[in-house]
């Protein structure tokens, strides 16, 4: 087996997850330059280093849908409480009360006085 050929074998499975899959495929490998002839080993052995990123994400297990956060529907500056976009809606009493177009959230009571309509400008 030619050095160059076990030095490139090495750096390809270098990049591979620690563990018993990387000592596997080390040595997998290694049998393969040795059932080679010499002329065809550092051919074979560019070939499993220029591969071996592709035989990484193979190995890496991907994380479950289950454990992703999705992103919330309510908008950023509704679940900051910095500005609710009020609309006056009627319950089937007929009785008034406000409602945010937005995130959906009730208005309670009346607002403060002194309260901006629009806290933040252009809201």
């Amino acid at each position: 087996m030619t050095p160059t050929a076990r030095v490139l074998v090495g750096a390809a499975t270098a990049t591979l997850p620690s563990g018993a899959g990387r000592e596997r495929y080390h040595l997998e490998h290694l049998a393969e330059l040795h059932a080679l002839p010499r002329g065809d080993q550092v051919r074979y052995a560019l070939g499993a280093l220029a591969t071996s990123w592709a035989l990484r994400r193979a190995l890496t297990p991907e994380a479950e849908m289950s454990t992703i956060p999705t992103p919330s529907a309510v908008p950023l500056l509704c679940r900051l409480r910095l500005h609710h976009h009020w609309r006056t809606e009627h319950n089937e009493a007929g009785e008034a009360y406000r409602r945010c177009t937005r995130c959906g959230k009730d208005a309670t009571g009346d607002p403060p006085r002194g309260t901006p309509k629009h806290p933040l400008p252009y809201g």
